[in-house]
C-alpha cells in the first residue's frame, strides 16, 4: 500500500510540474506581445505550485520575464497590434476636469468664422488655428457650432492631454494640477510647454514655484499682455487648487 502511495505521490508531483510548465508555455504564448501581464500572473502564483517547479527552471522564467518586461517597456507597441486587438489601449490616468475646460472657453471664447488671434495667426472655433485633419485655418473660414466643440474635444484629448500626460511622466499630478498644464499648452503649445519651468519644477515636486511660473508666458510680441496675465494667473489658481482665486480672475465666471 505504501509504495503505490509513493508512486501515485510521485507521478502526481510529475504531473503537477508538466501542467505548470504547459502552463507557463501556453500563457507565454498568448502573452508574448504584453510580458507585463505574464510578470502580474508569475508573481500572484501561489508558492506551493511554484514550488513545484524546480529551482533552476525558475530562475529561467523570472531571467525571461525580466527582459521580457524590460523589452516592452522600451520598445513601442505596433499600431497593428492594437488594430488586430493583440494589445489594449491603456486608458489615460486623468481626463481633462469641466473646470478645466471652463477655463479654456472663457478665455478662448468662440468664433465660428476666421479671425486673426494677437499672434497674428488664423483661428477658429475655440482659438483652434488647425483642424484636426491637420489643415491649418485660412482666412474665410467658417464651422457651425457643434462642428466647433466637436473639433475643439477631439483636438483637447488627442493632440494635449495624452502629450501633456506623457510629459508629466510618473510623478504625481492631481486633476486640477493637470488640467491647468493642459489648459497652458493648449495656449503657448506642446513644445514651449515641454520645455517649460512649469513641468520642470512640477516634476521636481516644487508645486509653488510651478505655479509661479504659470507667469511666465504672458508676453504678445515682446510685450506684457494684461489679458495673458490674468489668464496665467487663473491657471495657476486651478493649478493649486485655489477656486476663490480662479473665480476672481474669471469674474465670477469659472468655478468649482
Amino acid at each position: 500500500m505504501s509504495i503505490l502511495l509513493e508512486r501515485a505521490s510521485a507521478a502526481a508531483h510529475a504531473w503537477s510540474v508538466r501542467i505548470a510548465a504547459i502552463g507557463a508555455a501556453l500563457s507565454a504564448a498568448l502573452l508574448a506581445l504584453d510580458p507585463t501581464v505574464l510578470q502580474g500572473a508569475w508573481n500572484g502564483m501561489p508558492p506551493e505550485l511554484r514550488a513545484l517547479l524546480p529551482e533552476h527552471l525558475q530562475a529561467w522564467i523570472g531571467l525571461l520575464l525580466f527582459v521580457g518586461v524590460t523589452v516592452a517597456r522600451a520598445v513601442p507597441q505596433p499600431k497593428a497590434a492594437h488594430r488586430l486587438g493583440l494589445l489594449s489601449t491603456p486608458a489615460p490616468a486623468l481626463m481633462v476636469g469641466p473646470v478645466a475646460i471652463a477655463l479654456l472657453h472663457h478665455f478662448e471664447s468662440c468664433r465660428l468664422s476666421a479671425y486673426r488671434c494677437p499672434a497674428g495667426k488664423w483661428t477658429i472655433g475655440w482659438g483652434m488655428t488647425y483642424y484636426p485633419d491637420g489643415r491649418r485655418v485660412k482666412a474665410g473660414d467658417r464651422i457651425t457650432q457643434e462642428q466647433a466643440d466637436a473639433m475643439f474635444a477631439q483636438l483637447l484629448a488627442r493632440d494635449f492631454a495624452a502629450p501633456v500626460m506623457a510629459a508629466i511622466g510618473r510623478v504625481p499630478v492631481t486633476a486640477q494640477q493637470f488640467g491647468a498644464m493642459v489648459a497652458l499648452a493648449y495656449n503657448i503649445g506642446l513644445k514651449a510647454f515641454r520645455s517649460s519651468s512649469v513641468l520642470r519644477l512640477h516634476r521636481a515636486g516644487q508645486i509653488d514655484a510651478a505655479a509661479a511660473a504659470f507667469g511666465l508666458f504672458n508676453l504678445v510680441d515682446g510685450k506684457k499682455s494684461s489679458g495673458l496675465v490674468r489668464r496665467r494667473a487663473a491657471e495657476a489658481a486651478l493649478y493649486l487648487g485655489d477656486f476663490a482665486e480662479l473665480k476672481a480672475r474669471t469674474f465670477g465666471k469659472v468655478t468649482a
